[in-house]
């Protein structure tokens, strides 16, 4: 049954109604989940973006990416970082002018936004010595992306609607989630996936979105680094402003990620450290 708080139709149409991305990244996305070997496509797509071509070289020649032989041409930069982490920072560039807006319904101001979103996305980037399992390499994308949906849902929350979200929470002792959902019939990940969807993102990285406060119903890796990640990231924000938060994964997605709280720790303290150097190349505050 559709709430009568909000219109979720509207929210569907807004959605659907955001500015298309650039095309050369809409291409990328079509061969992020291909299984062949597909660099020459890639490069036929970079070639006619400079802009990108110039952030691809400079992200392989990071300390990164693991090589003192400096990269001075994109095909080598594509070689070298693969399709998911070209595609993402693609993406990263597309999203960015969407993403620097304040969000005061969910507390975030003054480019919070993004840096979170950046945070996390940091934060899957250097999972994989601390996971059991491997990374799926389009989690950069997804956890760069998961908290999308609520630059949607901010826009048709009204004073009304974020008093019963709040009276929910408390006297319900709910997550922020099941409020959404249980008072609105949707939540920002779902929206999320929505979003993801409008731009042809593949059906994983929608997935890594739509699950990432509930991994266990995603049945996928993807789901499970995202939610890390997520939390990650917020123990990075704290950490940068000087604060010290008490923030773990759940039991199931440690066992599921096969990751330690100890190896949690140490992630994110990497994590800082590659947020730190970041920073420029996503011009984050």
């Amino acid at each position: 049954m559709k709430s009568s708080l909000i219109d979720i139709d509207a929210l569907i149409a807004y959605a659907n109604d955001l500015p298309a991305l650039p095309q050369s990244t809409i291409r990328l996305a079509a061969l992020v989940g291909a299984k062949q070997d597909n660099v020459a496509e890639v490069m036929e797509i970079v070639a006619f973006d400079p802009a990108l071509t110039f952030k691809l070289i400079r992200a392989a020649n990071s300390a990164m990416s693991g090589s003192s032989q400096p990269i001075t041409t994109a095909r080598d930069a594509v070689v070298r970082l693969g399709m998911a982490q070209v595609f993402g920072l693609a993406v990263a560039n597309s999203v960015r002018p969407h993403m620097h807006k304040n969000i005061p319904e969910y507390g975030f101001s003054d480019g919070e936004f993004w840096r979170h979103s950046v945070a996390a996305a940091v934060a899957t980037e250097v999972a994989q010595p601390w996971c059991g399992v491997a990374v799926p390499p389009e989690a950069f994308t997804a956890a760069m992306l998961h908290d999308i949906g609520k630059l949607i849902m901010a826009r048709h929350l009204s004073t009304d609607v974020l008093e019963l979200l709040q009276q929910a929470r408390l006297e319900g002792h709910l997550t922020p989630l099941e409020a959404e959902t249980k008072v609105l019939n949707v939540h920002h990940g779902e929206l999320g996936g929505i979003i993801a969807q409008h731009w042809q993102f593949p059906e994983r990285i929608v997935k890594g979105i739509v699950f990432h406060h509930n991994p266990e119903d995603g049945a996928d890796p993807i789901c499970d680094v995202v939610c890390m990640g997520n939390l990650a990231a917020r123990k990075i924000e704290a950490g940068l402003a000087n604060t010290k938060l008490d923030l773990w994964p759940d039991a199931g997605v440690l066992q599921r990620l096969v990751m330690t709280r100890e190896g949690f720790e140490e992630l994110c303290r990497v994590a800082v450290q590659r947020f730190e150097q970041v920073r420029t190349r996503y011009n984050v505050k």
